[in-house]
This record gives structure tokens, C-alpha cells and sequence, in this order.
């Protein structure tokens, strides 16, 4: 082979795998071609989430800790800012609670942001719960009401909708508080070691 038919076949190569390359941050960021491109997402935990994610825990010791990214981020000032809202997340497991004696439901609750401390900064947020409990987080939305809720949670119950600077992406995710076991109950008489 001559010096430059060797040439052409790099540069063929390069070229195909610069167009893989193309290919591969597309599919990334369009969530294997399933989603419009992202230009916004978070990271929890060393994971991106493009649209969104289950099955996380927060406690007060361990607060939910989120990167916020984009995509293009090249100026600085228009890529700058993002929102931080929480909301429950509706389930078949909805359940009742009270509010100086009026009867209403943990999904149809449109901000519960006041139950959590959210430290937010130029680029990352934390969220801490005010308590460890259902009831601790309804008291702390409605403190100047009486609370009464005799829920333990159930899994994904808050959703963190995180809203990029201009309003027109957004991610959720979906979290829990950490249950504590609150008693054992046996159902025999005898137990036997």
C-alpha cells in the first residue's frame, strides 16, 4: 500500500469515528433516542438523570445531594440559575391527613418545599427534611395549623421537580423519608431458640 491510499484510510477511519462519536452524545442525551435532546439535567449520586429517577432516601444526616448541569454550558450567563420545587408524588398509596380539623390528601398537597431545607447553590442543591416523618414535614408546611397524620410514608412519596433557568426543561426525582421500625409484634405465644 502507498503512503497515500494508508492516508485516506485513516482519514476515512477518523471521520467514522468521529461520526460514532456524534451518534453516541446524541443517543446520551436523547435518553437512547427515546426523548428531545437534553440540554438540562442533574446528577445524583455520580449518575445524570436526563427526565427522571426513583428510589431515593433522605434523612435528616443524609441529605439528597444534586449536581445541576447543562448540556451546553459555554455562556456562562444564559445558562445560569434553576429552580427547586417539592410536591408529592401521587400514588394509589395517597393517604389522609388534617389540618385544624378539615380532611384533606397528601397528593392533592400542590408545595410541600417548606418541610425540607434546601441548600441551594450556584451549581448543586441539598434537601434535608424537616423531620423524619410525614407528620414533622405536614407541621413544618403548615406550622401555624394543628396537624394530625397517622401515616409512615411509603416509597417515592416527595418528587423534587428541578426546572432550568429559563422554565422550559425539567427533572424529577423521586424520593422517600427512611422508615424506622417502630415495634415488633409476634403473632405466636412461644418462641423457641
Amino acid at each position: 500500500m502507498t503512503k497515500s491510499k494508508i492516508g485516506q484510510v485513516v482519514s476515512y477511519i477518523a471521520i467514522l469515528l468521529v461520526i460514532v462519536a456524534v451518534i453516541g452524545v446524541f443517543a446520551y442525551f436523547t435518553n437512547g433516542f427515546t426523548t428531545d435532546f437534553k440540554t438540562f439535567y442533574v446528577s445524583v449520586n455520580g449518575k445524570d438523570v436526563m427526565t427522571s429517577q426513583n428510589g431515593y432516601v433522605v434523612t435528616p444526616s443524609e441529605p439528597l445531594k444534586v449536581d445541576v448541569k447543562y448540556t451546553f454550558a459555554f455562556n456562562k450567563n444564559e445558562t445560569k440559575g434553576y429552580s427547586v420545587k417539592i410536591v408529592p408524588n401521587k400514588t394509589d398509596e395517597d393517604f389522609d391527613f388534617s389540618v385544624d380539623g378539615e380532611t384533606r390528601f397528601f397528593g392533592d398537597e400542590k408545595d410541600l418545599t417548606n418541610g425540607f431545607v434546601i441548600d441551594k447553590r450556584e451549581q448543586s442543591f441539598t434537601v434535608v427534611p424537616k423531620g423524619g416523618t410525614p407528620l414533622e414535614i405536614l407541621k413544618a408546611v403548615y406550622p401555624e395549623n394543628e396537624v394530625t397524620c397517622e401515616s409512615k410514608g411509603y416509597n417515592d412519596m416527595f418528587t423534587v421537580i428541578v426546572t432550568s433557568y429559563n422554565g422550559e426543561s425539567s427533572v424529577k426525582l423521586n424520593f422517600a423519608l427512611e422508615r424506622r421500625v417502630t415495634g415488633i409484634t409476634f403473632d405466636k405465644e412461644v418462641i423457641e431458640f
